[in-house]
């Protein structure tokens, strides 16, 4: 069995990546958030096996935790033997290929297939994947009547037990199939003699390295390209990016020659790599930004998670829920920094909890500094809207709240060392380099958002002394952010008095 829905799905994006995956995995470069899609996506397929009711499952496993293939294919056909109703993984086989349908649902025209997805809208990709599972089935001598696609309804809103028929939308794709079946034989057929082949297929990069997600084997397949390049330009648009490839448009010299209209940010990010220039600092820009400001002066951070399955009432899915903030603050000009911070109990609802605590902690005359602040208002909106008790107080505090990252977005201060991004763990870099106070790296437990929202939904399962190991990684992760925030408003006061 060469080919599964997976490894097909590859092919479909683009044959390399399935050459790569079979012979170089160890060039694998997974995004962070990976491994947690990962599992939510076997926590959905695992709930959603209920929605008819009974079932069978035909999962098995060898003696060293591998799934048991073998196994799998004849739990099947023995409950296909036994006209079960629900049959969930499903495992079939036709030639060199192979995929286990999450639920099988026996109707009187034949079955059903139903594919599950930990997302909230229907992408082409699923698509594809039910198109060569149906393709299988049907060729493994089963008759398949109509094909599904289920996932997440992200307008359920939980209100006491969860709702699994109001959680998951149930989408019909039936009809939308047909394209991706056309010579499906012939395509098959090619994705398997691509992976017999052991030599390196030579594919240059395009479109198909982003689309539907970037791959995996990026940084392997660009890695003869110079640096920086055309893709590591602020904000461009891959497709864009793409295009210039194709004409040759390549290194930050040919955007200058071929003047390529460029924004602010991109002009300066251009300027800097090619005549290696000093740090840019707009001191009129800095000085109009930094006389909004007033003391009281606090700086402001939440961390939060998402869950597919809310956790809580009044949550949908995937909705950020706040369980954590840090709060620097200078009370006076030239008064002394102090720190509050807030880390919720992880075994109830934090939220409550939290907006009062913020609302204790943040006086209402105070001026709020956050960097990108529209997840700090958003955060703030969804609190005020659900405790409407505090709602003036919250939304006080939302009004007030300034944007740090509005310096760097409207050019006032650029550094070569941003290399185009101006999310604070690029800026912070720069401006403060080999700084080991400022160094997330030094960190213990907890380096970035994807690992304290981890961290802090494992806290439940893990004993006390670990359990506030890991607290105070939280805390200390925290509170380096608003930390960082307090030095760089510092460091833009030392630019605009500097001669």
């Amino acid at each position: 069995m060469n080919l599964s829905k997976s490894k097909y799905k590859q092919y479909w994006q683009c044959p390399k990546m399935l050459w790569m995956d079979t012979y170089q995995k160890e060039w694998e470069k997974q995004d962070a958030n990976a491994e947690q899609r990962l599992k939510e996506g076997r926590e959905v397929g695992a709930l959603a096996r209920g929605i008819f009711g009974e079932y069978v499952e035909t999962i098995s496993y060898t003696t060293d935790g591998r799934l048991d293939l073998d196994s799998l294919l004849k739990n099947t056909q023995k409950y296909l033997a036994q006209g079960k109703e629900n049959i969930c993984e499903a495992a079939f086989v036709y030639q060199h290929c192979y995929c286990a349908v999450d639920i099988l649902h026996r109707t009187e025209q034949g079955y059903d297939i139903y594919e599950v997805k930990a997302s909230t809208s229907l992408e082409e990709e699923y698509i594809v994947e039910c198109a060569y599972q149906k393709w299988v089935v049907e060729n493994a001598g089963i008759h398949v009547g109509k094909v599904f696609v289920v996932y997440i309804n992200n307008q359920y809103v939980r209100n006491g037990e969860v709702d699994l028929h109001q959680l998951l939308k149930i989408q019909e794709v039936t009809d939308f199939l047909s394209p991706y079946l056309v010579s499906m034989d012939e395509k098959v057929k090619k994705a398997i003699q691509y992976i017999s082949k052991k030599e390196e297929p030579q594919m240059d990069i395009g479109a198909q390295c982003f689309k539907p997600d970037l791959c995996t084997y990026w940084d392997y397949c660009s890695k003869g390209l110079p640096k920086p390049n055309i893709f590591d330009l602020y904000r461009m648009q891959k497709r864009k990016a793409v295009n210039f490839y194709e004409k040759g448009i390549v290194t930050f010299s040919d955007i200058l020659e071929k003047k390529i209209a460029l924004n602010s940010i991109q002009q300066k990010q251009v300027h800097a790599e090619v005549f290696h220039l000093p740090t840019h600092v707009n001191k009129n820009g800095i000085k109009t930004f930094l006389n909004q400001l007033s003391y009281p002066l606090y700086f402001l951070d939440f961390e939060s998670f998402q869950t597919y399955i809310p956790l809580y009432d009044g949550i949908k899915p995937y909705q950020q829920v706040p369980f954590q903030y840090s709060l620097h603050y200078i009370e006076k000009e030239n008064g002394v920094l102090q720190h509050k911070e807030f880390l919720a109990d992880e075994n109830e609802d934090p939220r409550r909890t939290l907006a009062e605590q913020l609302i204790k902690d943040i006086p209402p005359h105070a001026c709020v500094l956050a960097y990108n602040k529209s997840f700090e208002c958003m955060i703030i909106k969804q609190l005020a809207e659900t405790f409407f008790d505090l709602k003036k107080q919250l939304l006080n505090i939302r009004r007030k709240i300034y944007d740090l990252l509005d310096v760097f977005r409207d050019g006032f201060v650029y550094d070569q060392a941003m290399n185009g991004s101006l999310s604070i763990k690029s800026v912070l870099p720069a401006m403060f380099p080999n700084h080991p106070e400022l160094n997330y790296h030094n960190l213990d437990d907890v380096h970035n958002g994807t690992e304290a929202t981890a961290t802090f939904l494992s806290l439940k399962s893990l004993e006390k002394s670990k359990r506030d190991e890991l607290r105070r990684s939280l805390l200390a992760y925290c509170h380096l952010d608003t930390l960082a925030m307090v030095r760089l408003w510092q460091r833009l006061q030392e630019l605009v008095q500097s001669t």
